[in-house]
């Protein structure tokens, strides 16, 4: 069965119809951008190659000729995670450019796949029986070895980075890593009524996630909501009470409740 390369992008797009103050009148935008990328691609490089090479040319090209970047001082905006704003400024995170880096590789039909690597998406190149990756940051290929410090620098000295750990993604799993990385940063940026909505739909996947309805509860503080807050935040500290996270909210529960009665 055929690894589908646009997954990844697809919830981009997905993500855009849910939260976008447009309400998808730019989608046709994205489209015309994402074809236009596709058809230089496809005139720049030719099918008939190697298939290092090509994927070679798809980075030089990417990086190289149209200029794609992570800024590292404003890394985690959600702007990077919105296909128009990436595609419009050339500017985002390894998640979105490795989402549209994927869509070309399946226009072109280039093995790259995602590969859930705990600090970032990292991608890899299957040709014949080689494999090599590819840092989405930048479009460098990267060691083994440099992986297994990044692992390190995530777990801690010593921890081994397995085989299994590199291998392509779960479509399931790469979609959730992405759905908490957006809602994580809607939240963050007090972007209240796209994170609520962006919960809602998440909520509809398993709608008793009790994570889902503690950061639903969040949203719903901090727009003022605070009965319903308080429930959804109660609802959390009787699933979860071993949850690291359960003491904060559990003390917050009171200040919440006051707020509630004060409006009362």
């Amino acid at each position: 069965m055929k690894y589908y390369q646009k997954a990844l992008y697809d919830e981009m797009t997905s993500f855009y119809l849910i939260t976008s103050d447009d309400e998808g009148e730019e989608l046709g935008r994205i489209r015309s951008l994402m074809g236009s990328l596709v058809r230089k691609a496809r005139r720049t490089i030719s099918p008939q190659g190697d298939d290092k090479v090509r994927i070679h040319q798809l980075l030089q090209l990417f990086y190289g000729d149209w200029g794609f970047y992570c800024d590292p001082e404003h890394y985690f905006e959600s702007d990077n995670l919105y296909l128009l704003d990436v595609l419009e400024t050339r500017k985002g995170m390894p998640v979105s450019l490795g989402a549209i880096l994927l869509y070309l590789a399946d226009s072109l039909n280039l093995p790259l796949y995602p590969v859930n690597f705990p600090t970032q998406l990292i991608l890899r190149a299957e040709v014949g029986d080689e494999v090599a990756f590819i840092d989405p940051w930048n479009g460098h290929y990267v060691s083994q070895d440099f992986l297994q410090k990044l692992y390190e620098g995530a777990f801690g000295f010593g921890y081994e980075l397995s085989e299994e750990e590199l291998v392509p993604a779960e479509t399931r799993e790469l979609l959730n890593r992405f759905r908490q990385l957006a809602k994580n940063a809607l939240i963050r940026e007090n972007h209240n009524d796209q994170a609520y909505k962006f919960i809602d739909v998440l909520l509809r996947y398993n709608p008793e996630d009790p994570y889902e309805i503690r950061d639903r509860g969040l949203v719903l503080a901090q727009m003022g909501c605070y009965h319903a807050a308080s429930e959804d935040l109660q609802y959390f500290i009787d699933q979860c009470p071993q949850d690291p996270t359960t003491l904060l909210l559990t003390a917050q529960m009171a200040e919440l409740k006051q707020n509630y009665h004060e409006i009362h």
